[in-house]
């Protein structure tokens, strides 16, 4: 009775030790999760001043005029970096989901494929 109890208990601790390592491995694969959609808005260019002649590279503008556009100009070009920061930023956390999304496929597969299955 002692052994077939014995038995019975080691039976019982080897299917609970497998059951606890299948365990494991399925939650071994954490799910990537998607990153928040962004779409920033590309800033516009400020139109150029009617008084300037691009064909020639004149211009018959006053210094007042001048100087608007290019407060315009460095204000635009500010916002255009700050739109390229955002854009690099998105397309970073995208990699990084994908990197994360290739570690779950792989991971996914070798718990129905285990390796050991793999011949050649």
């Amino acid at each position: 009775m002692k052994v077939v109890l014995a038995l019975a208990t080691g039976v019982l601790l080897a299917g609970s030790a497998m059951a606890q390592d299948v365990a494991s491995v399925v939650t071994a694969c954490p799910v990537p999760e998607l990153p928040t959609v962004e779409r920033p808005t590309k800033p516009e260019r400020p139109a150029l001043p009617s008084c300037v002649n691009e064909a020639r590279g004149t211009h018959n503008c006053n210094n007042r005029v001048l100087n608007a556009y290019e407060t315009a100009n460095r204000e635009y070009q500010a916002s255009f970096t700050a739109y390229v920061a955002q854009v690099n930023s998105y397309i970073q956390k995208l990699q990084a989901y994908t990197r994360e999304a290739v570690a779950y496929a792989e991971c996914e597969r070798d718990i129905v494929l285990p390796s050991t299955l793999i011949n050649g």
